[in-house]
């Protein structure tokens, strides 16, 4: 359980003003992506031009249906917004993204050993609060990331859209058990339960963790463009969880 003593961090997610999804934006961000380089999806290096612009092309789609989900709802996103704005074609947009959610949600997430380790570590008497907290840090992205800041908002302003898109994700969430299930191969005196393996284990510890995101997320509130999840929301919904699901005497 979380101790009191534990002051747990505050999710704090800072949004530029809205503004309408038009050509001009998108292209803006097209020639960011473009001068900053870095990695392609899936980690290949940006070694040339063609790859700059892929990157940016792709960049500008997300950036596209993000925008317009913050800004009209998620259900409003359709493909053909999403080309309009980021001045593609249908047929580039399927040549990116398999399904219009990855465009607004991003690709399957991966989590970082660095990342896991120090979540895990921090809060290894409760791995249900440490895997909610790994997916809300690899979802969040880098602070000067518009587009993850604004993905972090949606789960905040429509109830229900982190367990929705937690559970229709399998990759992310068997990669999360993955990395609990190995955690616990090497710190076994942190296991919970005496009859199952780590892995099983595991896959309960994410299963209640999206619950308790999704609560968590409930409980969030955005002022002035600043979107606050703070440790008392936290504590109050694993208390709940753990009232809930503790056996009756």
């Amino acid at each position: 359980m979380l101790r009191g003593d534990r002051r747990l961090p505050v999710y704090t997610v800072k949004l530029h003003s809205v503004q309408s999804c038009t050509p001009t934006k998108f292209r803006g961000i097209v020639d960011d992506v473009m001068v900053d380089g870095g990695a392609l999806p899936g980690g290949h290096a940006s070694g040339g031009l063609r790859e700059r612009k892929m990157r940016a092309a792709r960049r500008a789609m997300e950036a596209a249906a993000v925008q317009i989900a913050y800004d009209d709802g998620i259900g409003a996103v359709t493909v053909d917004r999403v080309c309009a704005a980021a001045l593609v074609s249908r047929s580039t947009f399927f040549n990116y993204f398999p399904s219009l959610d990855e465009a607004i949600f991003g690709p399957a997430l991966t989590y970082p050993r660095e990342v896991t380790d120090r979540i895990l570590g921090a809060h290894a008497d409760d791995l249900v609060v440490a895997a909610s907290l790994i997916v809300m840090e690899m979802v969040r992205g880098r602070p000067d990331d518009e587009v993850s800041r604004l993905r972090f908002a949606l789960f905040a302003r429509e109830p229900g859209t982190t367990s929705a898109v937690s559970w229709a994700s399998h990759e992310s969430r068997e990669r999360l058990v993955d990395v609990i299930a190995a955690w616990l191969d090497a710190h076994p005196e942190h296991a919970r339960l005496s009859d199952a393996d780590h892995r099983t284990e595991a896959r309960l510890t994410v299963a209640f963790s999206i619950a308790l995101g999704d609560e968590v997320q409930r409980g969030a509130h955005e002022v002035d463009g600043v979107v606050h999840i703070d440790d008392d929301a936290l504590r109050t919904a694993r208390q709940r969880l753990a009232a809930i699901s503790a056996l009756a005497r």
